[in-house]
Order: structure tokens, then sequence, then C-alpha cells
């Protein structure tokens, strides 16, 4: 593996487990079993490596996102879909666990996070637009940003509110759960199929609990 390639698999371990305003050059030089100096030579301080794991990141999630077009033609593979975004997200979660915060001390990626809100917005959008066109959901078009809005901020602070409410869930654990909360918001525009919908996630579910 490139050195640059470990600095930033390493900075992205210890940012996720032990939180990135801990940690420092220097710090991660340790992790490292490596000179500060030989550090310095890839990355001229902490704000690069994170930029550089952004970049990893917003690759991955335009990749994601941009392939819910044409691609959710039934509830079950829009559960997959929520599954997989989260997925991306919890590999990255030290972006997500304070979203201001991180956007606040790094202006530079306060754009780059307003990006990637967008695409999960247009995603979110395209989504809803293949489950109304599949008679799968029937949604009153005044209700349509709300509820676009509330599934976004789903998916974005989904994690701060697990940090916050102190659950301590495991990473499967906790997306398991994002992902049914997040598929519930759908269920009031499922019509006279929601009940049978409704049965089918909370059976889901169970089931993946209880595994």
């Amino acid at each position: 593996m490139k050195t640059r390639d470990r600095i930033l698999d390493v900075s992205l371990d210890l940012f996720n487990s032990e939180g990135e305003a801990k940690q420092t050059a220097v710090d991660i030089a340790n992790a490292l079993d490596m000179s500060p100096g030989n550090l310095y030579y890839h990355f001229k301080g902490k704000e690069p490596i994170i930029e550089a794991l952004f970049d990893r990141f917003e690759e991955e999630m335009q990749i994601i996102l941009g392939g819910s077009h044409g691609a959710v033609t039934s509830i079950e593979d829009n559960w997959v879909f929520v599954y997989i975004v989260l997925e991306e997200i919890y590999d990255f979660r030290f972006f997500y666990r304070n979203v201001g915060d991180m956007m606040e001390r790094y202006p530079a990626l306060a754009s780059r996070f307003r990006k990637v809100l967008a695409m999960k917005r247009q995603a979110i959008e395209n989504v809803i637009s293949q489950l109304e066109k599949r008679d799968l959901i029937e949604l009153d078009r005044r209700l349509r940003a709300p509820l676009v809005q509330q599934m976004l901020s789903t998916l974005t602070f989904w994690l701060s509110h697990d940090l916050i409410e102190g659950s301590d869930r495991d990473g499967p654990t906790l997306i398991h759960d994002t992902v049914l909360q997040f598929m519930l918001l759908a269920v009031p525009y499922m019509g006279d199929a929601g009940d049978e919908a409704l049965g089918g996630m909370l059976e889901r579910h169970r089931a993946l609990s209880d595994a």
C-alpha cells in the first residue's frame, strides 16, 4: 500500500474511533509509527488529510446517489438503497457526528458538504418520483417538499442524534434502526398497501435484529 493511502486509512480509523477534534498531526504520525517529518512530506498537517478523506467520501457518494436514478423500482429496492447510503456515511462517520462544528472549523468543506446534501436531496426526489410512477406511493404535491426535507434530515443527522442520545448502539444496529425510521416516513403515502408494507418493514427489521 502506498504511504499516502496508509496515512489516510489510519487517519480515518483514528478519527472515527476517537474523534477528529482530539487528534493532531503528531497523534496521526504516532499511530502510523512514523516521524512527523515523514507525515509532513505527504500531508502538510491534519487539514489536508481531512480534505483528502472528504475527496474519497464525496466520490463514493456521487457513485451511490447517482445510481439512484432508475434503480429503485420497489419498496424493497428503496430499503436496500437506504442501507447502502447509510453504510457509506458510517464509513466516514466522523464528518457527520457534529456537522456544524466540522463546517465551522474547516470552512473549505462547507460548500462541499452542501454539494453532498444537494446530491442526497436529488436522490430522494428521484426515488419518490419512481415510486409514484409505479403507483407504490400517492403523495399530495403540497406534502412533497416537507417529506423530502424530513428524509434528508434523517440521512444527515442520524449520527448526531445517536451521539446526543448516548444510546451507544453498534454500527450495524444503528444503521438497521435508521433504515426503518427512514422507510416509515413513506408509509402514510402508500394507500391501501400501507398496512401490508408496514408489516413487511417491521418483520424485516425484526428478522435482521434477531439475526
